[in-house]
């Protein structure tokens, strides 16, 4: 059974890469394309398990907000927020190929978005970043891509990449400071909110959607509550809005 089932999404798949190539999304009334190579990234997103997630973040979205997307990948929430705000999503993805098909899926859709390729963190300087079992750096993908160099059981490739405390970020860089962040860092999660300690408490920075990796917070000392405790003090109300049976989330709104 089970074989039959990934020979039908091969063929699916198959289907697709005859016709265009491309795979279009829609969430709320917005759409956007997304150019797919591969088949995980095809399964990605005609499944795409976060869209509950990414539908209640557009429906937050205003359009004078300036929306910052941590850890964008291939572009998701980067190309609908796009579709939204006018004119400023700012996106920070330091994987080299992820940020160069982030650059041709906002190409495609036409979007106004600022790609920066680099990490925000809690210091500025460079980061070892481990690459999931299978990747390297010049194979572009939705997989887990992390700083925790130690993370991964398999043995994995590591790259340099840079990283930016995300308040120098804000106060050295030709962009507005953040209204809205969603932050998807597969773990350092803790280290980029220190980092944005002074942009959290602008009475503007009024939400923020992180997802949470709880076995990696605990490996750097951390925990769910921590981020709780510090969204918090910065005058944010906090609520889990997880997806079931995928990956944890909260949302922070002042």
């Amino acid at each position: 059974m089970r074989r039959l089932y990934e020979t039908a999404w091969d063929v699916r798949y198959k289907q697709h890469r005859l016709r265009s190539g491309t795979y279009r999304v829609t969430a709320q009334e917005a759409q956007a394309a997304f150019a797919i190579p591969t088949r995980r990234e095809y399964l990605d997103f005609v499944k795409l398990p976060e869209r509950p997630l990414l539908e209640e973040l557009l429906s937050d979205l205003q359009p004078d907000d300036v929306f910052y997307d941590l850890g964008a990948n291939l572009g998701v929430y980067s190309c609908f927020a796009a579709s939204v705000v006018a004119p400023t999503v700012v996106a920070f993805e330091p994987h080299p190929a992820n940020a160069d098909k982030l650059a041709q899926n906002v190409a495609l859709n036409d979007a106004d978005v600022s790609i920066q390729r680099v990490a925000l963190a809690s210091s500025s300087g460079t980061a070892r970043m481990q690459l999931a079992p299978g990747f390297d750096a010049d194979v572009a993908g939705s997989a887990g891509h992390t700083l925790l160099t130690d993370y991964y059981d398999e043995a994995s490739e590591t790259i340099q990449v840079e990283k930016r405390r995300g308040d120098e970020f804000v106060a050295n860089e030709d962009v507005q400071p953040p209204t809205v962040l969603k932050i998807d860092t597969e773990g350092s999660e803790m280290e980029v909110l220190e980092g944005f300690e002074s942009t959290l408490a602008r009475p503007e920075c009024r939400l923020v959607y992180c997802e949470l990796h709880e076995d990696r917070l605990n490996s750097r000392g951390h925990s769910v509550s921590d981020v709780y405790d510090l969204l918090e003090s910065h005058g944010f109300s906090v609520e889990d809005c997880s997806i079931e049976g995928y990956q944890t989330f909260v949302r922070g709104e002042k």
